[in-house]
């Protein structure tokens, strides 16, 4: 019998779930792989890895998950795809067995969402609405106004106090003046009688699936992290941004993940890590949900009801993408830095840092504490490493922007602008010309929505300069495509100064190596 694993990526601009076989550990009871303990041990590098992609079995759903500039999830079509890839899916692993007469089992399922995501949902754990949510991809001029007066109010000491506890800058695409312009905003009052909690698209679809428990359902450290809000040495919501929503919308939070989730809580969800050894995270599907009404998956997934199949919270799309192309925290002093261009842009590195008075068994020298350098972000991956780096909301976005205002939407068309953007390229490394400037004098700053790394300007916008009347749409491809290499060396720059800080002295056998992967460099 055939262990698979089902890996569901929410992305900003697809939803995709692939089958994965699982080959490694006690396939017959979840293994040794799904063990939630604080034994962790560093790797050296890369260990063999215990999944491999199953040929054929992969179900993807384009679509604009998140609004531009306003930064709205359009959670229903989103979760609506999501169900949708695993129909599909099981479908696929029903037709595959068939043919190849053999058997399979579901052992578990994981996800990888955009970050940051969260969602509003009512009583009953139902999303109130698509003006309810937020996301990293805000650039709205009233969240902007909030930033530049927190900014104001707290003061350039507590502001940096406060980048150094949660990895993250003051800036619109976090969730601290998000949540303040949502709750200040007339227009939102009946929508903020609706909003019970703030969830992730993992946690909700996890709470669907499981039937709909009687607990307040925890979200992920690292989609917390994520959020702004959360102190990631310590892995709590951070005190000071508590204090700064009680003042205008009463979020009382919780963070211990042994607590007993059946309190009452207020807007910010639990926090846990993303394999927490939660009873309804680990029983697969049941058939009723705790108000004993039918559960709708029950039928729709009879694959999904076994005692082994295991639920796993969300972990941020960035966190994985370092974990899927081996860029984790090893031991063996090189560093393997993540570069991933999709529709935006980042590079990060992953380091091993536990979290604060942590009881684990590895005896493991990590080096000084982190002291994250302005331009960077740093999030949680789990319970054990963290993620520093920093990232353009713009990546592959300046391109797809460009494609459509020169109206080459058609392949031959885009395909041939790309020809004489190559050849442009070429002609230019054989003159290795001195100038700053790209071919034609047309050059890009691609802040289409904000800018986050290096600066995290609130409400900064693109531009294009050096545009005469020969300037054509070669010219201005190209001056996108240089404009967001540029930026990611200015954060590659400042990742690779941390790597270095953290080397022994002399040793070069310990240089950054950069992994490259993303849609946008198909």
């Amino acid at each position: 019998m055939v262990s698979v694993i089902l890996a569901i990526d929410a992305g900003s601009s697809s939803i995709r779930c692939t089958g994965y076989e699982f080959t490694f550990g006690d396939q017959q009871s979840g293994g040794p792989f799904f063990a939630h303990n604080n034994d962790f041990v560093q790797p050296t590098s890369a260990p063999p890895s215990p999944v491999k992609e199953m040929d054929g079995i992969s179900h993807t759903i384009r679509m604009a998950s998140v609004v531009p500039n306003t930064g709205c999830v359009r959670i229903h079509e989103v979760l609506s795809a999501v169900d949708k890839c695993i129909d599909e899916v099981l479908g696929l692993l029903r037709q595959s067995t068939l043919v190849q007469n053999s058997s399979f089992q579901i052992v578990a399922i994981g996800f990888s969402t955009f970050a940051m995501n969260l969602i509003g949902v009512d009583v009953f754990g139902e999303p109130v609405g698509e003006a309810a949510t937020l996301s990293y991809a805000c650039n709205r001029e009233d969240v902007v106004k909030e930033c530049e007066s927190l900014k104001s109010d707290l003061g350039p000491e507590k502001l940096q106090a406060l980048y150094q506890r949660t990895g993250a800058p003051m800036h619109a695409a976090y969730a601290t003046p998000q949540l303040l312009a949502f709750y200040s905003n007339e227009k939102n009052k009946s929508m903020i009688k609706q909003v019970a909690k703030w969830k992730t698209i993992s946690s909700i679809c996890v709470y669907r699936w499981s039937g709909n428990p009687f607990i307040q359902m925890p979200i992920s450290y690292s989609e917390a992290s994520w959020t702004g809000m959360f102190n990631f040495r310590k892995c709590s919501w951070d005190d000071e941004v508590v204090d700064i929503l009680e003042r205008c919308c009463d979020a009382v939070p919780r963070s211990e993940e042994d607590e007993d989730f059946d309190d009452e809580i207020d807007i910010l969800p639990p926090l846990v890590d993303y394999d927490a050894d939660l009873p309804f995270l680990r029983n697969g599907i049941p058939r009723f949900c705790d108000d004993r009404s039918e559960n709708i998956y029950w039928a729709r997934w009879p694959e999904l009801r076994s005692s082994t199949v295991s639920l796993f919270l969300g972990i941020g799309d960035g966190a994985a993408a370092n974990m899927g192309s081996k860029c984790g925290a090893y031991s063996s002093g090189s560093h393997r830095i993540a570069v991933t261009i999709g529709t935006s842009a980042a590079a990060r590195v992953c380091l091993y840092r536990p979290m604060d008075n942590i009881s684990t068994s590895a005896n493991i020298i990590y080096g000084p504490d982190i002291c994250i350098p302005p331009g960077l972000f740093c999030y949680r991956v789990d319970r054990f490493r963290i993620l520093l780096g920093g990232a353009l909301t713009d990546g592959g976005s300046v391109v797809e922007w460009a494609r459509s205002l020169f109206n080459l939407q058609s392949p031959q068309a885009f395909d041939a602008c790309m020809d004489q953007v190559s050849k442009m390229y070429q002609n230019r490394c054989t003159i290795a010309s001195s100038t700053s400037c790209s071919p034609g004098g047309v050059t890009m700053i691609p802040f289409l929505s904000g800018e986050r790394s290096t600066g995290f300007r609130g409400g900064a916008r693109a531009c294009v300069s050096g545009i005469t009347r020969e300037t054509t749409a070669v010219d201005i491809m190209y001056a996108c495509l240089e404009s967001v290499i540029l930026r990611m060396g200015c954060v590659l720059k400042l990742v690779n100064e941390v790597c270095n800080s953290h080397q022994d002295e002399g040793d070069i056998s310990s240089q950054g190596i950069i992994v490259a992967s993303g849609n946008a460099l198909e």
